[in-house]
């Protein structure tokens, strides 16, 4: 049996079968009409894949996930390159092995059971390309052991737990973030009218203004996830300056009392850096970087805020001292993973990610490491098309 041999891997194994075996494997489970039929008796996607992790067998519902017409489109690809995760290309071997696929729920689940032939059970985050637009799933994986003509292969099963984990996030903001603040809101509210001094009375409402903004900015944050999962949502894009955008972060955080023990520093630019984008969302997305960067740091720790022009693009980068370990740096935006041990939190970034991207037409990456600490950057056309300075 000739295997094709790879570079390398950070994961699971890299050596695979040619596309003349894996067609051979294919053609042998194709002419069993009973197992074909036991495939198509799963409402979802149902694969079965190789030793060398490569599909061989697949039903119906796994033709519309892999968005192929038939067999032939998709010899000697593994589960994630068939089904287009963004990952699957980070490494030159393939899907299972790259960084990220040690993190993934669908290889760590296939891997278990084909060395230790068991059956395993794991939830999956995973982000597929689509007509390029980066959709983000969640499944419940099941793998199990099975002996088909003397040869071990894995049965493959999904179960979409999507829309569960989108109705869980939407309570975590909801239950968590918006209650939060409105608890704080209440606070102050009721502390105002035993003030006696003048300053103290505008510190407290000045408080007050700025956690009503923030209860403001949750909700709308929220709504505009929600179009911009559904397709729906229409930027208003217009002309601004970076130094704007800055301070609407300003109003949201700088005198927020969640955050009063941390010490916020926005660098206001001293060029003005003229560019074209919907103020509302370029700020919101560095807010919720911000807001990110506030909860990870401790007291007195500093967060910074600076901004710039690169090229044609206007910069704006969000810089705390916290290290993210690898595991979490290989997730952090997906939807329904977050860092957080307690409810409340897990698509901040996803949401970030999915706006700038595909609505703001701009680009978000960042660095994590003991030299530079951890700086995530939102990088926004100065231009964009239809729309001159």
């Amino acid at each position: 049996m000739e295997q094709v041999n790879s570079a390398k891997t950070f994961f699971d194994f890299p050596e695979r079968l040619s596309n003349e075996e894996v067609l051979s494997e294919i053609l042998r489970f194709k002419h069993n009409s009973l197992l074909n039929q036991l495939l198509e008796g799963y409402q979802e996607l149902a694969v079965i894949i190789n030793k060398e992790r490569q599909l061989v067998a697949f039903n119906s519902k796994a033709l519309e996930a892999f968005r192929a017409s038939d067999y032939f489109e998709i010899i000697g690809k593994r589960i994630g390159e068939a089904i287009h995760c963004i990952h699957s290309d980070a490494n030159e071997s393939g899907c299972g092995t790259s960084y990220f696929c040690r993190e993934c729920g669908a290889a760590r689940a296939i891997k278990r059971t084909s060395e230790k032939e068991v059956v395993s059970n794991e939830e999956c985050r995973i982000s597929v390309s689509v007509e390029g637009n980066i959709v983000s799933l969640d499944f419940l994986v099941h793998t199990q052991p099975i002996l088909f003509d003397g040869n071990h292969y894995t049965l493959f099963t999904v179960k979409d737990i999507s829309s569960d984990k989108r109705k869980d996030a939407l309570e975590r903001i909801f239950f968590h973030d918006v209650l939060n603040t409105i608890q704080a809101i209440k606070g102050l509210t009721e502390i105002l009218p035993d003030l006696n001094d003048e300053e103290s009375k505008q510190s407290i409402t000045s408080a007050i203004i700025s956690s009503t903004k923030q209860l403001s900015h949750e909700i709308k944050a929220q709504s505009a996830l929600r179009s911009a999962e559904d397709g729906r949502l229409e930027p208003d894009f217009t002309i601004t300056t970076a130094n704007r955008i800055l301070e609407g972060v300003a109003e949201l955080y700088q005198n927020n009392p969640s955050y009063n023990d941390r010490k916020l520093i926005i660098e206001y630019s001293d060029e003005v850096f003229q560019f074209t984008t919907d103020i509302a969302l370029a700020v919101r997305s560095l807010g919720n970087l911000t807001k990110n960067a506030l909860e990870a740091s401790s007291a007195d720790e500093k967060v910074v805020i600076k901004t710039g022009k690169i090229e044609n693009e206007i910069a704006f980068h969000v810089h705390n001292y916290k290290v993210i370990p690898d595991y979490i740096q290989n997730q952090l935006f997906q939807r329904s993973f977050s860092t957080k041990k307690n409810k409340g939190h897990g698509i901040g970034l996803y949401s970030v990610k999915l706006i700038v991207q595909q609505y703001l037409k701009g680009r978000i990456n960042f660095v994590s490491n003991e030299t530079e600490r951890t700086v995530f950057s939102i990088y926004l056309p100065q231009n964009i098309t239809g729309i001159s300075l």
